[in-house]
């Protein structure tokens, strides 16, 4: 995704004086920082002046900053990479670098666990545990937690899947759905409509849905029996989904415990079984 901001940027860049430049320079490399830094801090950053800053606006055709911030904001909502990327890695050594992103990632957990309700899980654990059929469904990005779901519930209990299977059709998978099964819709950032469609049929049908998002979705009323936001926010270009996985793993965990010993005797023979086969 780009705005209209950088394609004007790129155009009266050369026409731009050198004060503006310091700062259009730091805008088209890192344009998210309009929607979390103040202009006095960009000023500083790009070192340039105040006066620069409101020069630049007015060339670029904004009433304000305001309405270039809102923009921006709209941008990171939607997911898109460029505007998501808001720290500049040149100005921090190497340790406050290291310090900086272990720190986001802490944060990102303890907000993430933080919102997670004890009776949510619970309810979740337990449907878990006695559905009929588990399936576990993820799109671009969002497909590889739901594999990592998928392959630590199927050493608990049988008949989980994970969706789209390469070049297989979903509805013929989920066309079976119903009030004794479970899906799981994983689904970060970008919107994909099938997720809101997804969720809905299998309210209808019945089945029992937890949506697994992050806190900029704002869709989720109504849509499924759980939500789970993770904050997947960083420090650099990509999100983070450091939360959401530890969140998969400690359902999982939780399952383990409320199976017991069906758990146990399920993962012994499947060791049995690793063993027959000489797998790695």
């Amino acid at each position: 995704m780009r705005l209209e901001l950088e394609d004007r940027l790129r155009e009266i860049y050369e026409e731009l004086p050198h004060s503006e430049r310091l700062l259009a320079d730091l805008l088209m490399d890192f344009p998210g920082v309009l929607a979390t830094h103040s202009i006095p801090e960009l000023v500083q950053q790009a070192n340039t002046s105040n006066a620069a800053a409101t020069r630049l606006v007015k060339r670029l055709g904004y009433a304000n900053v305001q309405e270039i911030r809102k923009q921006v904001r709209q941008a990171r909502v939607e997911g898109s990479p460029r505007y998501l990327n808001t720290f500049v890695h040149d100005t921090l050594d190497f340790q406050s670098g290291v310090k900086q992103h272990v720190e986001s990632e802490i944060h990102n957990l303890l907000y993430s666990f933080g919102a997670l309700g004890e009776d949510t899980l619970a309810e979740i654990v337990a449907t878990l545990g006695k559905a009929r059929n588990v399936w576990v469904v993820g799109y671009g990005n969002s497909h590889m937690p739901a594999m990592y779901l998928r392959q630590q519930l199927i050493q608990l209990r049988e008949h989980v899947e994970v969706l789209p299977r390469p070049g297989q059709a979903i509805e013929k998978d989920l066309s079976g759905l119903g009030r004794q099964d479970m899906i799981i819709v994983i689904g970060f950032r970008r919107r994909n409509e099938i997720r809101y469609k997804l969720l809905k049929y299998a309210k209808s049908v019945g089945a029992h849905s937890l949506y697994v998002t992050d806190h900029s979705e704002s869709k989720t009323a109504g849509l499924a029996n759980w939500t789970i936001r993770c904050r997947i926010q960083s420090t650099s270009l990509f999100d983070s989904y450091i939360s959401s996985y530890s969140i998969l793993n400690y359902i999982c965990a939780s399952l383990s415990d409320q199976l017991g010993r069906a758990a146990s005797e399920r993962l012994g023979q499947a060791e049995k079984l690793h063993e027959l086969l000489g797998g790695e």
